[in-house]
C-alpha cells in the first residue's frame, strides 16, 4: 500500500510506515502527479479538491487538523473515498493560544481579567476548555450555543443565552465555532454589521475559530470607528490572503498558529493514523512518546506580584504569541503574492512549542487561590 504523507506532519514516517510505503511530500505544493498511484493520503491543511484527485487511485484521505473547510467533502463522499479529520487533536493548544492573548491583552492594557465579562459563543471541545480556564481565573462566562441548546437532553446548555444577550454585555468575544454556509446555525459571517452593533461598547473580539465566522469588513469598520475596542486575530477570511487592514488594527495578529503546539500536531497525526488502522482492519502497533519539553519545570516568586501577573508571565514564558505576531507583522505590507507565501511558510516552519501541561510550576509564596488559578490555566502545580 502506498500512502503519501505531508512532510508537516510530526512522526508521520514512523507511524504510516508500520501499514505501508511511505512518501513524503511538501503539502504546501502537492500535486495531482504525486498522488495519482497513492491509496491513502495524509495531509494537514492541504486543500483537498477534485482536481487534486480526480483519476488518482486513492481510497483514503486524512487530515490531521479540526477543521474540514479545505476539504471537497462532497467530492470525496461521492467518489466513495473515505476521509476522516482530527476534531479534538489541537483543542488545548487553541485554548492554550487564548489564554495567553487575554492575559498579554489585560497585562499592556492594563486591564484586570477577574470580574470581566466573556461571551463565548460555541460551547463544544475548545469552547469548553476555554470556558473552565477562564472562570478559573475569576472571569464571567455567558454562553452562547444554540445547537446544543436545541437538544432538550443538554441540561448545561438550558441556561444558554441568544447570541444578541451576550454580545450586549461582554467585554471579550470569544467564538469558537465551526464554519458552515447552510442550515439553521449557518456560522458564515455570524459576526456582522447587524451583529457587532448589538456588542458592549469598547468589547475585545479574539477570534481563533475561523475567519469568515466575522465579516472582515464589518469588523475593520468597528476597529476603525471604536466601537470595538480591539480584536486579537489568528485566523483570516481568504487565507493565506489575509486583510492587511485588519492585520494593522488588530491588537494581536498571527498566521493561524493557535493549535500548532508539538502536542497538537502529534495528536492529529496519532488520530488519522489511528483511523486508518481501523479502515484497514489494523490493530495500532505504535505508541509515541514525546520528548520533554524546553521548560519541563519553571520556578517562580509569587510575593509581591498579583495572581494576573503570574498567569501573564507564566504564559508568555511558553505561549510565543507576542513573537508570532512580530514575526508577522514583518510580511503584512509585502506584495500580495509574497505575503501568501510567507503566511504558509509561517505556518509549516513554525517553531517548536510545548502546551502549558507539559511544564510543572514550583510557586514559592504562592497562595491557594494562586495555585488554583495556575491549575485552571492548564499548568502543572508541584
Amino acid at each position: 500500500m502506498k500512502i503519501v504523507c505531508d512532510t508537516n506532519m510530526p512522526l508521520g514516517r514512523t507511524l504510516f510506515g508500520t501499514l505501508g510505503t511511505v512518501t513524503l511530500v511538501d503539502g504546501a505544493h502537492l500535486t495531482a502527479e504525486q498522488v495519482k498511484d497513492a491509496d491513502v493520503l495524509m495531509v494537514r491543511d492541504t486543500r483537498i479538491t477534485a482536481e487534486l484527485l480526480e483519476g488518482s487511485s486513492v481510497r483514503f484521505v486524512g487530515t490531521a487538523v479540526t477543521g474540514t473547510d479545505h476539504v471537497d467533502v462532497a467530492y470525496l463522499n461521492r467518489k466513495g473515498i473515505r476521509w476522516v479529520n482530527a476534531p479534538r487533536a489541537n483543542g488545548e493548544s487553541v485554548a492554550d493560544y487564548c489564554l495567553a492573548a487575554l492575559l498579554e491583552y489585560a497585562h499592556t492594557r492594563h486591564r484586570t481579567l477577574a470580574g470581566a465579562t466573556v461571551a463565548l459563543i460555541g460551547v463544544g471541545w475548545i469552547g469548553s476548555m476555554v470556558r473552565t480556564r477562564c472562570e478559573g481565573m475569576g472571569m464571567r462566562v455567558l454562553c452562547c450555543d444554540p445547537p446544543r441548546q436545541r437538544n432538550a437532553y443538554d441540561l448545561e446548555a438550558q441556561s444558554f443565552l441568544p447570541l444578541k444577550d451576550v454580545l450586549a454585555e461582554a467585554d471579550y468575544i470569544i467564538p469558537f465555532v465551526p464554519l458552515t454556509r447552510e442550515g439553521d446555525y449557518a456560522t458564515w459571517h455570524m459576526l456582522n454589521a447587524e451583529t457587532l452593533a448589538q456588542a458592549k461598547y469598547g468589547a475585545v473580539l479574539i477570534n481563533m475559530a475561523r475567519g469568515a465566522v466575522c465579516d472582515t469588513e464589518a469588523l475593520c469598520v468597528a476597529l476603525r470607528e471604536g466601537s470595538l475596542g480591539d480584536a486579537i486575530i489568528d485566523v483570516w477570511e481568504d487565507e493565506p490572503n489575509f486583510s492587511t487592514e485588519l492585520a494593522d488594527l488588530a491588537f494581536l495578529a498571527t498566521p493561524h498558529l493557535a493549535g500548532h503546539s508539538y502536542e497538537g500536531k502529534v495528536n492529529g497525526t496519532i488520530a488519522v493514523y489511528h483511523a486508518l488502522c481501523t479502515y484497514l482492519g489494523r490493530s495500532p502497533s505504535i505508541e509515541p512518546i514525546l520528548p520533554p519539553p524546553i521548560h519541563p519545570k519553571v520556578e517562580i516568586n509569587a510575593h509581591g506580584k498579583t495572581d494576573e501577573e503570574i498567569l501573564w508571565f507564566l504564559t508568555q514564558k511558553l505561549s510565543m504569541i507576542v513573537a508570532d505576531h512580530l514575526n508577522f507583522q514583518d510580511i503584512v505590507h509585502l506584495p500580495q503574492a509574497q505575503r501568501i507565501r510567507r503566511f504558509a511558510t509561517q505556518r509549516r516552519t513554525y517553531p517548536y512549542r510545548r502546551q502549558y501541561c507539559a511544564t510543572q510550576i514550583n510557586v514559592a509564596h504562592g497562595t491557594p487561590e494562586l495555585l488554583a488559578k495556575i491549575k485552571a490555566v492548564g499548568f502543572k502545580v508541584v
